[in-house]
């Protein structure tokens, strides 16, 4: 009987062919089975798998996912991260983990575990290395971040103590964004060292961080150099040398502060130390950092003791990506791909001015100033917290240029003297991303010579000492030889500074001064070299001798640098005032030889010489750049400048210095954006959406002449030329389908529907080994696809997640009804052995063990402790093989019996035929397109989002629209988003919208939700809404306030309107300590104000809680068009004058007690002004009686030195209230206008011993009962009372009963008429008692006895 026998030894499926041309030993679908490989010695037979087993959990719940791995042979550990942040919307949400496995000690350790992290299941973590005990990573979603696995092994909240989780664990570390802070500058006599003597230097710092990373340098120091109030020695002998040679820095030690903030890694800090003139970077001292703030050095004129690389210096900020999608490391190096850089800058409005104000000195070194007769320009440079800059940032005002004046007056005057001053007009324009700032300066002018020497006679001046190579003959010049005898021609011009005594300058009352112009040196006088120049002093009078001093013509710079200055801080602690500039470019030197001490000159070397050490502009350089915006240079590679090398312990790999170069190179963009970046041995591949290509590392390719793809030899470069596969094939947007083992890399290309295979022989297509119509299909449908790699099995595992796949024939395989496929790849029969129940999250082979993810836990595969097809725990699975049977395919056949070879348990669930089926076959589910169309639009809006969704009737589809701003200029307001964009279902669609609650990462994002229906449909939402709006408003008008007013600030000092119309323009000059600000001393002027402002007149107001200051209001019309304006606020801020309170003298023996206003004291002088509140000048003086004594208001008069001065006293019923023993006076001073001591001289009768005076034994009253007065002999407060019960025929001051009577008054007695007849004589006694119950002791009472007459 004939016999059709299948076996399976080729080991792969088939579905491409016709069923009729399947070959032999292939089959058309497996499930749970290997056949090319086996348990035991069964090669080419089918048997289920092993099953996995938890050996790692996580402990996050709710839907865990991992989205990341790595495998680590060496040590023996995977590392992987797991989030169940699934939000539609991708704001943070949820639990985030970093763990390590021990495949020793199968231990799972928590690394870090944080809702900082950040991380979401979209943002899968396809770059991630280990180099030593760091692990890097990026999701493209978060900063490039970095931990120490042994530093988070061992303390496990080391990396989650901070505010803010990425001050740790990013790449770009912590960035210094102030200068050290020079306490003292001084001259030590126990310091022998000249060594600072010749020198011009700057201090910086930078930190060392716990995995010896360094920060970049911290600006740096003004030059530290004072002469320290030393005398240099100014006279007309100067003249035999041109120069001062006591000129020399006085300094030999210096104390200085440095930042060590906490929670951010730092371990270490290093002094560094540069000269004026030498780009050499120095380490003068580096100290250990604890829990303190900060870090003081002493520096005390000693030769540092190690150089720092060239490169620091010009490393001005890391270039770390801000977020990337791919990563890699090679040759020592990170390298990003697919990166986001810069940041969105905004128009800022400030303005620069002059100021003279001894506020804007340097307190430590004294006379330093910048240089006048020059222009600079003045911007500012923001950065983020890790030091990612903005190139200089221009005012949008245009107000950042400010030409400095020549002038006169000593080292010590506000004429002399000048600094640069910033106003910010609007800190709000600064943007969020902006931690610190700093300020740069662009000065053209630079290098000069100050030329010291005496007039021969009328412009001629003296050549001596180095003047000749200051002011030298011109030798490249031709000049006729009959003249050659008598001059030399030169090419120098020069400044007049000081002649015939005094400063010749330029500002003087409005006057044009051509005497102070640049003028050339005519030429050089043979055989005496003095030079033939104008010699004309201040007045314009020809000048014949004495000493004088004239400024060579700076050289200019055409490079449009700026240098960073001194100056900068925190965002957040810009103040509304002005900020001083600390920029500073030569030194003050009072100079006035002869004269009166009010001249001077500026001087920028080491004893004026030539040749020797001169004031640098700046040390760091910064320049303005067009069009910088934040970019995605999704086509670009870049890496670090720096290496780590672990056998030395450097650790550059933090460093990105731009300023190198070759940092970045570019793919054809035509490819796509980079996904995925492999190390190969001395190259990179690189993985774009639709190419892969590679870069050798530290070598370029060079190729032999007649062409190929094989280079022939290399030279040295870190990422070379780059050179792509054939093919045109890449990994679309699907870089966790990548795998490797040995020569092979997997991938797929989901764009074309293949799956690919890297080896030394180039790119294969594997997706075509029986398989490529399921792999076009299954693809498509795809919405993530992971790839790992068994090296146990020694195949390619492939898990692909989608909709529909069971309603298509070609893709309802296996697992399709549950919405995901896998399948295996076998190298060794070149094809897909069978389809899986597993679908991994992530996959990861260590040590010839297979591990795959799912629910955010690790699972060891092939394990004979769990049952077979047993995975996840989710219950044994089945297995089958679906084999065709086509000997003779056009035959008719009829079987009589089916069997198999092998173990029980297989059973037959159809037989299928072109004639006729047995059994239940396979049928396709039925699927229905739900498509989401936008219609209509918002203005600067894009939507992403809509597309079509497969599902069966009945179910729930969503999607995610996400709106961002069309570029950089525009912005969804945080407040009012919900009018900006409106997205309505349209009348024939059944769809729910949630709506944002917020603005998300730039972008709004709505949820929409659909029921499927029994049809296909199309579903439609209607775009409206007013559409992004500006991002940066402009300004309509910037109004900037010039202060001119002395030892006063100004706030605000620039202020911008944004709507038009009726306005007003209010600042406060706020006066120093011990000033105050009159009106009749400011003068507020409004011509610098466009006439479109229609600038009114400004109104003065004292600012009520502070009578120092002043408000002044101008009232103005912000026009429709952008404009900008000035209001100068000049004069003076007056002295306050003093008052002084002086004690109040004993007098009597009776020492008042004086109260003068709150926090005051007696005889000491505190600052008052006119317009201080009168309680300012207010006093009490208050006496208090002894216990025995009482006071009058005759007592104590006192009458004050002050001219004006009104004093009251206690009133009676103030005295009577304290029974007479407080006596008050209340002094007020006039208004003060003068130095004042209010001195007071007190008078009066003093206190008087408590008495009831001589009072009558006995009166007599008259029968009518007529008043007798008593008269007032007692000073204290009395009562009259009668003796005895029932008497009521007796009154006191005309009334029955007790009577007060206060002191200094009199009382009368009378009585009813006692003329009845039969009446007698009737006396009672009146008794006179002291009411005071303060005397001590109590007086004793006295008693009057009245008799009236019958």
């Amino acid at each position: 009987m004939p016999e059709i026998k299948r076996t399976f030894n080729v080991g792969k499926m088939n579905r491409d062919l016709d069923d009729r041309l399947v070959p032999p030993g292939e089959y058309r679908e497996a499930f749970n089975v290997n056949i090319g490989q086996s348990e035991d010695a069964s090669v080419g037979a089918i048997e289920n798998l092993l099953g996995n087993e938890l050996v790692a959990q996580s402990g996050i719940t709710g839907d865990a996912q991992c989205i990341g791995s790595l495998g680590d042979g060496g040590s023996e550990k995977i590392y992987f991260f797991v989030t169940n942040n699934s939000t539609y919307n991708e704001i943070n949400n949820g639990n985030h983990g970093v763990y390590e496995y021990d495949q020793k000690t199968k231990q799972v350790t928590s690394l870090i575990v944080s809702q900082q992290l950040n991380f979401h299941i979209d943002y899968p973590i396809t770059g991630v290395n280990l180099i030593d005990d760091l692990l890097f990573w990026t999701d493209n979603r978060n900063y490039p971040r970095k931990i120490n696995v042994v530093t988070a092994r061992n303390n496990t909240s080391y990396y989650t103590t901070p505010i803010d989780i990425d001050n740790l664990i990013s790449v770009c570390k912590f960035a210094p964004y102030e200068s050290p802070t020079l306490v003292s500058a001084t001259n030590e006599s126990s310091i022998s060292s000249t060594f600072l003597q010749d020198k011009l230097v700057r201090f910086s710092y930078r930190w060392k961080f716990e995995d010896n990373e360094y920060s970049t340098l911290a600006p740096f120091t003004p030059i530290c150099f004072s002469r320290l109030n030393q005398t240099d020695a100014i006279s007309s002998s100067l003249s035999n040398f041109g120069e001062i040679e006591t000129f020399v820095n006085a300094i030999n030690q210096i104390q200085l502060q440095i930042p060590t903030p906490t929670g951010y890694g730092i371990k270490n800090v290093e002094l560094i130390y540069k000269e004026s003139g030498t780009s050499v970077l120095y380490v003068a001292d580096d100290q250990e950092v604890t829990t303190e703030p900060f870090i003081n050095f002493t520096y005390s004129s000693t030769d540092p003791f190690r150089t720092l690389p060239g490169d620091q210096l010009t490393r001005v900020y890391d270039a770390v990506p801000r977020k990337a999608k791919s990563q890699e490391v090679g040759g020592g190096r990170l390298i990003y791909g697919n990166f986001l850089q810069n940041y969105n800058i905004p128009s800022i409005a400030f303005s620069v001015e002059r100021t003279g104000e001894t506020s804007a000195r340097n307190s430590v070194l004294e006379n330093q100033s910048v240089k006048s007769r020059r222009t600079y320009q003045v911007g500012i440079v923001l950065a983020d917290k890790f030091g990612r800059q903005s190139p200089v940032i221009l005012s949008s005002s245009g107000v950042d240029t400010v030409f400095v004046d020549s002038n006169t007056g000593n080292a010590a005057s506000t004429t002399a003297f000048n600094a640069l001053r910033l106003t910010f007009a609007d800190v709000t324009q600064i943007p969020t991303w902006a931690y610190s700032y700093r300020i740069v300066v662009k000065q053209r002018e630079q290098e000069y010579y100050n030329w010291i020497s005496t007039i021969d006679a009328a412009n001629i001046v003296n050549r001596f000492g180095d003047s000749i190579n200051k002011i030298p003959r011109d030798q490249t010049a031709v000049i006729p030889p009959t003249t050659a005898a008598s001059i030399s021609p030169c090419d120098v011009s020069v400044y007049p500074k000081y002649l015939n005594g005094g400063n010749v300058y330029t500002p003087e009352s409005g006057v044009t001064k051509p005497q102070a112009n640049l003028t050339s040196v005519q030429s050089i006088l043979n055989p005496s070299g003095d030079a033939n120049v104008t010699t004309l002093d201040q007045a314009g009078n020809t000048v014949a001798s004495g000493l004088c001093v004239f400024e060579t013509e700076p050289v200019s710079s055409e490079l449009d640098i700026f240098y960073e200055t001194s100056t900068g801080g925190l965002v957040g602690s810009i103040p509304a005032t002005a900020i001083d500039i600390d920029f500073f470019n030569c030194i003050l030197l009072s100079f006035d030889p002869g004269g009166v001490g009010n001249d001077h000159i500026e001087i920028n070397r080491i004893r004026v010489g030539y040749n020797e050490p001169f004031f640098d502009v700046g040390v760091r350089a910064y320049v303005v750049q067009e069009n910088f915006t934040e970019e995605r240079r999704n086509n670009t590679l870049i890496h670090s400048s720096g290496l780590l090398n672990s056998r030395t312990g450097i650790n550059y790999i933090n460093q990105f210095n731009e300023a190198e170069g070759g940092l970045t190179i570019s793919l054809d963009p035509l490819n796509g954006s980079i996904q995925k970046l492999f190390t190969d041995d001395t190259q990179v591949i690189i993985f774009q959406e639709d190419k892969v290509s590679r870069s050798p590392i530290d070598k370029n390719f060079i190729y032999a002449a007649e062409g190929g793809s094989i280079p022939v030899t290399s030279n040295t470069q870190f990422l070379g030329t780059i050179a792509a596969f054939g093919g045109q094939f890449g990994i679309s947007k699907d870089p966790q389908s990548f795998a490797t083992f040995g020569f092979s890399r997997f991938f797929t290309d989901r764009n074309r529907g293949a799956v690919l295979r890297l080896t030394q022989n180039g790119l294969d297509e594997i997706s075509g080994a029986g398989m490529g119509d399921f792999f076009r299909d299954a693809l498509k449908n795809s919405t993530s696809i992971v790839g790992s790699f068994d090296e146990y099995s020694n195949v390619y595992e492939l898990t692909m997640t989608g909709e529909g796949y069971d309603g298509n024939k070609d893709t309802n395989l296996g697992t399709a009804s549950e919405g995901f496929l896998t399948l295996s790849f076998d190298d060794r029969s070149n094809g897909w052995t069978s389809f899986r129940s597993f679908k991994q999250e992530d996959g990861v082979s260590l040590n010839n063990t297979y591990y795959t993810f799912n629910g955010g836990k690790l699972w060891q595969h092939h394990s004979e402790t769990v049952s077979r097809n047993n995975f996840y725990n989710a219950g044994t699975k089945e297995s089958y093989v679906v084999p065709v049977f086509n000997e003779s395919p056009s035959v008719v056949k009829q079987f009589n019996t089916l069997s198999y070879e092998g173990d029980t348990g297989w059973e037959l669930e159809y037989v299928q035929t072109d004639i006729d089926n047995i059994g239940v076959v396979p049928t396709i589910t039925t699927n229905y397109n739900t498509t989401l169309q936008l219609s209509g639009s918002a203005p600067q809006s894009i939507f992403e989002g809509a597309n079509t969704a497969t599902s069966i009737a009945g179910s729930n589809v969503t999607w995610a629209i996400f709106v961002s701003p069309l570029n950089s200029q525009y912005a969804f307001d945080t407040v009012n988003f919900g009018t900006e964009i409106i997205l309505t279902p349209s009348a024939s669609s059944s769809l729910t919208v949630t709506n944002p609650t917020a603005v998300t990462d730039g972008e709004l994002v709505f949820l929409v939700q659909h029921t499927v229906g029994t049809n296909n449909s199309i579903q439609t939402l209607n775009i409206s809404g007013s559409g992004a709006e500006l991002a940066f408003t402009v300004a309509l008008l910037t109004v900037n306030i010039a202060d001119t007013v002395s030892n006063a600030n100004i706030t605000p000092a620039s202020i911008v309107f944004n709507n038009a119309g009726p306005s007003s323009v209010i600042f406060t000059i706020d006066a120093s300590p011990d000033y105050y600000i009159d009106g009749s001393n400011v003068i507020v002027n409004t011509s610098g104000m466009p006439t479109s402002t229609a600038a009114g007149t400004p109104a003065p107001t004292r600012v009520p809680s502070n009578s120092d200051n002043l408000i002044i209001t101008t009232p103005i019309t912000v026009p429709t068009a952008a404009t900008a304006g000035t209001i100068t606020a000049g004069g003076v801020a007056t002295l306050k004058p003093t008052l002084t309170w002086s004690p109040v003298p004993v007098y009597l023996t009776t020492q008042g007690d004086i109260g003068i206003p709150s926090g005051t004291q007696t005889g000491i002088a505190y600052g008052i002004t006119p317009f201080d509140f009168a309680t300012q000048r207010f006093a009490t003086i208050t006496y208090l009686a002894d216990d025995d004594k009482v006071l009058t208001e005759a007592s104590f008069t006192a009458q004050y030195n002050v001219n004006g001065t009104v004093i009251t006293k206690s009133t009676q019923a103030q005295l009577a209230a304290s029974n007479y023993g407080t006596l008050v006076l209340f002094v007020q001073l006039p208004i003060i206008t003068i130095d004042t001591t209010a001195t007071p001289v007190i008078t009066g009768t003093g206190q008087a011993v408590a008495t009831l005076g001589a009072i009558p034994a006995t009166k007599i009253l008259s029968a009518a009962g007529t008043a007798i007065t008593i008269t007032n002999t007692w000073n204290v407060a009395i009562t009259i009372s009668q003796v005895g019960v029932g008497v009521g025929w007796i009154k006191f001051n005309g009334i029955v009963g007790t009577a007060v009577v206060l002191p200094g008054a009199s009382f009368t007695i009378s009585a009813d008429p006692n003329t009845a007849v039969g009446a007698v004589a009737r006396s009672v006694g009146a008794v006179i008692s002291s009411s005071n119950g303060r005397i001590v002791p109590s007086l004793t009472d006295k008693t009057i006895v009245v008799t009236q007459n019958a």
